[in-house]
């Protein structure tokens, strides 16, 4: 039954109330993972001291390290293992003035030296903004696999 049509429903014949049902699960699907994540499910959070002439790849290693420590003991429902991992740097007073994104990574990035090399350039470029102050890194890793477990939930997801 098609109570109203849409521009993009008319086109291929669906009813509107099956666009609409399709939108509201999406929203309540981006809203339970939003506050999933503001729960803490699946994020993992770090913060390293990054003294002037600190080692861009030192630090590099340091933040691999970690994140293949947190990944370790992530869930993989249905094979989802990616992760995302966002970076920030404060100043002396806590103010951000650099952030940066390595996107969505699988596991092995970590592993085979892709994703340290991408943070260590990032590292680079940020302690050059650094200058000559102290400055704060700070790390969130968030496990996608993790987020599937609870979305799914554990007895469908295993």
């Amino acid at each position: 039954m098609t109570v109203v049509e849409q521009e993009g429903a008319r086109g291929r014949g669906v009813p509107t109330i099956e666009v609409m049902l399709r939108r509201w699960r999406t929203w309540g699907t981006r809203r339970r993972v939003e506050e999933l994540i503001r729960g803490g499910v699946g994020v993992s959070e770090r913060a390293w001291r990054a003294s002037p002439g600190r080692d861009a790849a030192g630090l590099a290693a340091e933040v691999a390290a970690w994140a293949r420590e947190e990944m370790a003991g992530m869930r993989r429902p249905f094979g989802v293992d990616q992760v995302a991992l966002a970076l920030a740097w404060r100043d002396g007073h806590g103010r951000v003035f650099c952030s940066a994104s390595l996107g969505v990574m699988r596991p092995g990035a970590f592993y085979d030296g892709t994703a340290e090399q991408r943070l260590a350039e990032a590292f680079a470029g940020a302690l050059g903004l650094a200058e000559e102050r102290e400055a704060e890194v700070l790390a969130a890793l968030v496990r996608l696999g993790d987020l599937a477990f609870e979305l799914q939930g554990a007895a469908r997801a295993a």
